[in-house]
């Protein structure tokens, strides 16, 4: 996990410390670049620099699982820092002063 970035512009999820969520975390990291990773012991909190996104399909494939989203994300999921859109495709959190995240750059896939 990265130790990073600037939390001060930083989005993202904040995470029940489980093994799901550091899959999350994993995925994130490959998805992302200036992943901030602060291990608080009961939950993990992921800031990246303005957009952080997160793919359903990057999920499947670290987990070897289908993935529901929304809904398996948010059972690991008990805060988030930002305005977060979530679709069946994945999950994107953002500052409320950047472009909605149809209009930001893809998902990793090209989705």
């Amino acid at each position: 996990m990265s130790t990073s970035g600037n939390a001060d512009l930083g989005v993202g999820p904040v995470l029940h410390a489980t093994p799901f969520a550091r899959v999350v975390v994993s995925v994130i990291e490959e998805e992302n670049t200036h992943v901030l990773v602060r291990d608080e012991g009961a939950y993990l909190r992921v800031l990246v620099p303005q957009v952080c996104r997160l793919s359903r399909a990057g999920l499947e494939a670290a987990t070897g699982l289908a993935i529901r989203f929304p809904g398996d994300l948010e059972v690991v999921m008990s805060s988030f820092t930002g305005v977060v859109q979530l679709t069946e495709d994945g999950a994107v959190w953002r500052l409320a002063r950047e472009p909605a995240a149809d209009t930001a750059a893809p998902l990793a896939g090209g989705r």
